[in-house]
């Protein structure tokens, strides 16, 4: 099964076209496009509900720019943010600062969208599988059983669709 696959993906762009244009790759890429929201405090709230595996969010958004989106959904909830800007760089390097993963410049090249969409969802799993690794090799740890288990019970828990984190 591959990331494209099963991933669902979330759009944010203030121009329908290339809201549409950005569906259209991604859903031929095998990904499903569960939302696409028109701009920064659409994003928050299509965020909260819709709960997607990866956000594309432009930077020049209206009422709430792109920036400020990436931070408020990231205070909310651990999803990797793809940024997209037609503008400089610097408010790219923003945009990563308040903890987008990368960012593409527009106009976008369709294999590049998706190598990195496809890309920033298998980082963002693999640390969710890693910290989920050491959560359990704590657990056998604290409970005299091998460490080295771990990595069979977090493949496992993978397999049914978990993963495990530690909180404070």
């Amino acid at each position: 099964m591959s990331v494209a696959t099963t991933a669902r993906v979330m759009t944010v762009e203030d121009d329908p076209i290339v809201r549409a244009d950005l569906r259209l790759v991604l859903e031929d890429a095998g990904f499903g496009v569960c939302a696409g929201a028109r701009d920064g405090i659409e994003a928050v709230e299509l965020a909260r509900l819709h709960t997607p595996d990866l956000i594309v969010l432009d930077l020049g958004l209206p009422r709430l720019d792109g920036v400020e989106a990436t931070r408020r959904i990231l205070s909310e909830r651990d999803v990797p943010i793809v940024a997209l800007t037609g503008r400089s760089t610097s408010l790219a390097m923003e945009a990563m600062e308040a903890g987008a993963v990368t960012f593409l410049r527009k106009p976008f090249v369709e294999r590049e969208l998706v190598d990195t969409v496809t890309t920033a969802l298998a980082s963002h799993l693999q640390k969710a599988r890693d910290e989920s690794r050491a959560t359990l090799a704590t657990i056998m740890e604290l409970v005299g059983y091998p460490v080295e288990w771990a990595d069979d019970l977090e493949r496992r828990a993978f397999d049914a669709g978990r993963v495990w984190k530690q909180t404070r």
